[in-house]
Order: structure tokens, then C-alpha cells, then sequence
């Protein structure tokens, strides 16, 4: 896999897999040695991983996405092309003043995190709220993020039970790809800290454009953007939704508990808003939309795609992604890839 990807956070339903077939399909129409004269449009940006990989073919990317944790990704290594993690950035998250915030020890001990993880995430957070460059701040949030998945099992901050087991020491219940995490849960965060940011790091890099970072709504957003492709990977009905599989992590970063609302995507009206996207994505050279469904067949899908873009080409491609970054952990998966090609 691409290595710039390390610097990405572990993302449900994340795209890294799929994007050499992406952009083998984008080269039929645009030829890549035109790439650095093309701007690419992603309404929904999630993980970051096709702005991210367009970005690095040359192209201009507008990023968009409604969920702070996306928008954290894309201020981080989409929109920012120069600033980096230092030591000494790792370094200020440990000088915590005496009125830090304690909502993650509140809140999330022990249910998802232990005492020692939620003191020192509470504590750096409130850190990096008081960072008064934009997107170094972001960077840290960042990086944050990617402590808070190194500790938990499958990078997923929603595994109930797992701590107050290894502070029980029922380690015979943790199973064993559970027990992979045992060494991380007990490092101190600097080691982790100091080898995520190296990661981080080397998805910082220039290519030429002013790429730009978006956080509206996604109609909102098309309805003003320029661009000469726009690629589209809205959340899917039926399945489970980005919102309750990150409640926790959303909750932490917003520093307040609220309940989850899906996005109205995974709703029954998800056919009747992926025609409006299609829509609203007329203006665009090409378009490419990759969906997958729990709720619908992909046949109803393809049927919802062609009553908007009759000539559309669709064809169902499998691959294999991970929401962990461990092979075993990987799920193979049937999805729609339908390119769109305005001329």
C-alpha cells in the first residue's frame, strides 16, 4: 500500500484500497499528464484517502466534509502543504496547567478508556485548544486521534470491557487478536506520540496547488464548487452509520455528550439523495461515485444511477479494506464503482 497512507487515521469504510482503480478510470478521460491542470472535488472526504492520493498525482483538491473528525484530516494533510509535528509539539501536550478538562475521565473510565489514557487525552486536548496556529493545532488533533486508535482494539473507540480486563488482569479474555493491543496500552504516549507524528509527517507535502479544506453540507458545497472531477462516497443505507461507529471519538473531540444523529444518507431516502447528487454534479467533467449498500441490491442502485446518467458506466468491483490496520482484520467487500463522463 501507498505509504503516504500511514500518515491517515484507520477510517470505517475507508477508500485507500480502491484508489488505483479510481484513478485508472479518471485516466480515460483525463489523461494524467493533464492531472496537474485538474482540480478534484470530494463531497464526501471521510479518511482522506482519495483527496489525499489525488493530491499527490498533482491534482487541486477541494475536500469537503460535515464531520469534524474529516475536517481534522483535511486541514491536517489536504489543505496544509509545509507544517510539520516538531518535539517539541509532542513535548507541550505533557505540560498540562492545573484547570485542564477531565471529560474523558468522566465520561469514558472505564468503559473505553483507562484512567491514564483519559488524564493524559484530557490533558493534551486542552493543550492543543490553547495552539494558536490554525493548522498545527489541527495537526495535534491529528495526531490525538491517532493515539486514542493506537491504544484500542481495532482502532475502534467503542470496545466495552477491554480495559477493566487488563486492569483485572483477565487477559484470558481478551482473545487473541485483542491482546496485539496489550503492548500499546501499556506504553507511555510519548513512544507512541513521537512514531504517529513521523507518519503524520510524510503526508505533509506540496504539489503545486492551493488545495483547500471544506466542513457544509454536501449539496451546499457542490452546489459552489469548481472543479473538473468530482468524486463522490456517500454513506451508505443500511449500514451502520459514521455517526454512532464514531460517537465516542466525535464526542471527545466536541468535548460534550449528545446523542448521535445518522446521516439522513443511511436513511430510505438514500436512493432518492444519491439521484439528487448525481444532479448536482451535472457541471462536472467526470464523475465517479463508488456506493455499496446493506439496505438495497447494487442492481437498485445501478437502476438509480442510470434514471439520472442513462450512459453511465457501472460495474461492481471488490476489494478489501480494513478499519484496523491489520491484515486479519480485513473484510472483503462488493461495491458499485459507477464513472460518469460529462465530455
Amino acid at each position: 500500500m501507498w505509504s503516504r497512507f500511514k500518515a491517515l487515521p484507520s477510517y470505517f469504510g475507508g477508500k485507500r484500497q480502491l484508489c488505483p482503480a479510481i484513478f485508472r478510470e479518471l485516466s480515460q478521460f483525463i489523461p494524467r499528464d493533464r492531472w496537474q491542470n485538474t482540480t478534484l472535488v470530494d463531497g464526501f472526504c471521510g479518511g482522506g484517502a482519495v483527496s489525499l492520493y489525488a493530491k499527490a498525482q498533482g491534482m487541486r483538491v477541494l475536500a469537503n466534509d460535515l464531520a469534524e473528525r474529516s475536517k481534522i484530516v483535511i486541514d491536517a494533510l489536504i489543505a496544509n502543504d509545509r507544517v510539520t509535528i516538531c518535539q517539541e509539539d509532542i513535548h507541550r501536550l505533557f505540560a498540562v496547567g492545573p484547570n485542564g478538562s477531565r471529560f474523558v475521565e468522566e465520561h469514558f473510565v472505564p468503559s473505553m478508556f483507562m484512567v491514564k489514557h483519559a488524564r493524559f487525552i484530557d490533558g493534551a486536548l486542552s493543550v492543543t485548544a490553547t495552539v494558536e496556529h490554525a493548522t498545527k493545532r489541527q495537526l495535534l488533533r491529528l495526531l490525538l486521534i491517532r493515539y486514542m486508535f493506537a491504544v484500542t482494539p481495532y482502532s475502534q473507540i467503542h470496545s466495552v470491557n477491554y480495559y477493566q480486563w487488563i486492569e483485572d488482569e483477565a487477559f484470558h479474555r481478551l482473545g487473541m487478536s485483542r491482546t496485539k493491543k496489550v503492548p500499546y496500552t501499556c506504553m507511555h504516549p510519548l513512544r507512541i506520540l513521537e512514531a504517529v507524528a513521523e507518519q503524520i509527517n510524510k503526508g505533509v507535502f506540496p504539489n503545486g496547488h492551493r488545495n483547500e479544506a471544506h466542513q457544509r453540507d454536501v449539496f451546499d458545497f457542490l452546489a459552489q464548487a469548481e472543479g473538473d472531477i468530482c468524486y463522490l462516497d456517500p454513506p451508505y443505507a443500511g449500514a451502520q452509520a459514521y455517526e454512532k461507529f464514531y460517537e465516542v471519538l466525535d464526542q471527545v473531540l466536541e468535548q460534550q455528550v449528545r446523542p448521535f444523529e445518522a446521516s439522513p444518507f443511511n436513511s430510505e431516502k438514500a436512493k432518492e439523495l444519491l439521484a439528487r447528487l448525481l444532479e448536482a454534479t451535472r457541471k462536472f467533467r467526470v464523475v465517479v461515485v463508488s456506493y455499496g449498500s446493506q439496505r438495497y441490491s447494487l442492481e437498485e442502485f445501478a437502476d438509480t444511477i442510470r434514471s439520472v446518467e442513462p450512459a453511465a458506466d457501472i460495474r461492481p468491483v471488490n476489494f478489501r479494506y480494513a478499519i484496523g490496520s491489520k491484515s486479519n482484520q480485513e473484510s472483503l467487500r462488493k461495491e458499485l464503482l459507477a464513472v460518469i463522463h460529462h465530455g
